[in-house]
C-alpha cells in the first residue's frame, strides 16, 4: 500500500469520488460529461444533507483516488436502558482495479470501523460480495442467521400503465 493514504473525503474530492462511483456501479454504458456532473452536485448534497451520520473515506495515491468507503450513521429506536442506541452501514466500497490486493480495501474499511468506534456506534453491518467476504470476516464480521433482509419486489410501487 505504497503511497496510498487513507482519508476523509473533502470538498474538493467530490468530482473524483462521482467517477469512483460511476466505475463502482459497472454501468453497461458511459455516462455523459454532463450526467457525471450532476450526479456530482447530487452526491455533494446528500453528503452534506447527512452531516455527521456519514463516515467517508477515500484512498489517495499521490494525489489520485483510487478508493473510497462509506458508513451510513443512522439511531435506533430508544431502549430504557440505553437512549441513543447507533447503527452503521457500510457501502459502496470500491478499490480501483490496479489497486487491489494491496490492502487498501481492508485500510478504508478499517478506517470506517475506527471512526464507527469513536462514535459510539454499536452494530455496523455490511452487505458483502463473495469476493470482499473474506475481507469483512478478518476485521471481525460475522454472520448471522437472524439479521434478515426483505427486498422489495420489482412491481411493487409501480402504477399500471
Amino acid at each position: 500500500m505504497a503511497d496510498v493514504r487513507v482519508r476523509p473525503i473533502a470538498q474538493a474530492d467530490i468530482g473524483a469520488v462521482a467517477e469512483l462511483k460511476e466505475q463502482w456501479a459497472a454501468l453497461p454504458e458511459p455516462v455523459s460529461p454532463e450526467q457525471r456532473r450532476q450526479f456530482a452536485e447530487t452526491l455533494a448534497r446528500w453528503i452534506e444533507r447527512k452531516g455527521a451520520s456519514l463516515i467517508a473515506r477515500v484512498a489517495d495515491h499521490r494525489g489520485e483516488l483510487v478508493g473510497m468507503a462509506w458508513l451510513v450513521a443512522f439511531e435506533r429506536v430508544p431502549n430504557i436502558d440505553r437512549a441513543v442506541r447507533l447503527t452503521g452501514d457500510i457501502q459502496s466500497v470500491y478499490v480501483a482495479p490496479a489497486f487491489r490486493g494491496a490492502g487498501v480495501g481492508r485500510a478504508l474499511v478499517a478506517s470506517l470501523l475506527e471512526a464507527a468506534d469513536a462514535q459510539g456506534i454499536q452494530r455496523v453491518t455490511v452487505s458483502a460480495n463473495h469476493a470482499a467476504a473474506p475481507l469483512y470476516a478478518q476485521l471481525g464480521f460475522r454472520s448471522d442467521e437472524y439479521l434478515l433482509e426483505r427486498r422489495r419486489p420489482p412491481s411493487a410501487g409501480r402504477s399500471s400503465p
